[in-house]
């Protein structure tokens, strides 16, 4: 609805859509290209999406543009065109459970950081206008920043890397935002279990091969 309105009181620029997962973008384009006599035209825009397929939304085919994307759009990539921009205020986000060894990809608000992020997308050219679909007072409740991904994966490949280029132990290391104690340690775990680091912690001749995939 909010499109809608814009594309009926606005009659120029085009608009960037910021939605959470694969399968809101593909409802979210559905949705708007059964509109009859819309005059307009709907790119999605996601990490899956094939290489010709982002490049879509750099080429200019003469219809205003509707390009609903995830994250991605926030920092990754800079739209030209955009003059306005809404925000449904929510995103995927990665969070691995030491204690399980899962990743699990919840969808959760954004961050304050992450919203002005979103806002600063339209206007870049010209003046724009950002319609947030969730009030000021849900905004100033969320936190500031998104917890750094340091503090939300699986540390075991981590811990692998830094112990196969010599770069010192993760307790000691100066990282700007420190993960865990029990993240690290269920790391060590994940790792003796693979046999990839013996019991004094060294890396083992496994550990070594395994150092050299770039892989999780």
């Amino acid at each position: 609805h909010c499109v809608q309105e814009i594309l009926r009181v606005h009659h120029s620029g085009d608009i960037l859509v910021f939605m959470p997962s694969e399968s809101d973008i593909k409802e979210t384009i559905a949705r708007l290209e059964g509109k009859k006599h819309r005059g307009f035209e709907c790119l999605p825009l996601y990490g899956r999406l094939a290489g010709a397929d982002q490049q879509r939304i750099f080429q200019g085919g003469g219809l205003r543009r509707v390009v609903v994307a995830t994250n991605i759009a926030e920092t990754s990539l800079t739209l030209p065109g955009i003059r306005f921009v809404v925000d449904t205020g929510l995103a995927r986000v990665s969070r691995y459970s030491p204690s399980t060894h899962t990743r699990r990809l919840p969808i959760e608000p954004i961050a304050q950081s992450n919203a002005n992020q979103r806002k600063g997308r339209c206007g870049r050219v010209q003046e724009g206008i950002c319609f947030r679909l969730y009030s000021q007072e849900d905004f100033e409740q969320r936190a500031a920043f998104l917890a750094p991904e340091i503090q939300r994966c699986n540390l075991a490949e981590v811990i692998l890397k830094m112990k196969a280029h010599s770069l010192g132990d993760m307790e000691t290391f100066p990282f700007i935002q420190p993960p865990r104690p029990a993240a690290i340690k269920a790391g060590y775990k994940l790792l003796q279990e693979l046999g990839a680091i013996d019991t004094k912690l060294e890396l083992t001749d496994l550990g070594r091969k395994l150092a050299c995939l770039p892989l999780d």
